[in-house]
């Protein structure tokens, strides 16, 4: 049995940990000492190749989640397999 390794969206990674963009940047500006705007945390949750890797740990820290389990890329890069068990073959 293969396992199959997933990533989530910087946006599903925050509400999964139950937290706003609001509350996500008043976190940020807390942990890096400078003021962090709600609509920078949309913009990278938009842009989520943007992001310089020691926030990307920091993203990690907050919604508690393994930093490899966030997708950093433009685009969905989910694939898996799986293996077919077809009783008509």
């Amino acid at each position: 049995m293969q396992v199959t390794k997933f990533r989530i969206s910087l946006k599903a990674a925050r509400i999964n940990a139950g937290l706003s963009q609001s509350q996500v940047a008043e976190w940020f500006g807390h942990y890096f000492g400078k003021k962090v705007s709600r609509q920078w945390v949309s913009y990278l949750e938009a842009n989520p190749d943007d992001i310089a890797p020691g926030y990307g740990k920091a993203f990690a820290e907050l919604y508690q989640v393994p930093i490899d389990m966030i997708n950093f890329a433009p685009e969905s890069t989910l694939s898996y397999t799986s293996e077919r068990n077809d009783p008509h073959e």
